[in-house]
């Protein structure tokens, strides 16, 4: 029957040709995109993972907390724990400042009641071991800034004998 069509009408061959170069347009599209995509996926030694947001940059909060510029490091670190409320590390530094140097336990408290609703099972066993940490005294976070009273042992001082006295000089 197409073969009839074709023989009377001319014209009916270039409909023909025209309808077949769409459909392989329409088809080819797709399939070079699948197609290109395994092979990509093959050839790729890198990681498939995609962030949505780049993770936030905590080395700047932690410059100020050493620098001693505990609220901006507070502060910053609160905007960084809006952006991304499951990031148990954000979760951790605030635990320090709020313990640690500004020792506000309510802050602190309110900071693990919030983590206690964003963070799965270990992170809530993580922040809370944190706490008690810091609590019992068995962590001092940012202890430079004499938060804390320091009870390390002290060595008492050592008298040089007499005898022994012209022998430790500085060279001059």
């Amino acid at each position: 029957m197409i073969l009839a069509l074709t023989i009377k009408n001319p014209l009916a061959i270039f409909f023909m040709v025209s309808a077949a170069f769409v459909v392989a347009i329409f088809l080819a599209i797709p399939t070079t995109h699948w197609v290109s995509q395994r092979m990509a996926n093959a050839l790729s030694f890198f990681s498939m993972e995609r962030f949505r947001r780049p993770p936030p940059l905590l080395s700047q909060g932690d410059a100020l907390a050493m620098q001693g510029e505990v609220g901006a490091a507070f502060h910053l670190f609160r905007q960084f724990l809006k952006k991304h409320p499951r990031n148990l590390e954000i979760y951790s530094r605030l635990i320090d400042l709020s313990f640690g140097p500004m020792q506000d336990a309510e802050l602190g408290d309110a900071i693990i009641a919030f983590g206690k609703k964003r963070l799965d099972r270990r992170g809530r066993r993580v922040i809370r071991e944190r706490r008690n940490a810091i609590v019992l005294g068995e962590l001092y976070p940012l202890k430079h800034l004499g938060w804390r009273k320091l009870t390390e042992y002290e060595h008492p001082k050592v008298e040089i004998p007499e005898a022994l006295k012209g022998q430790f000089a500085p060279p001059s």
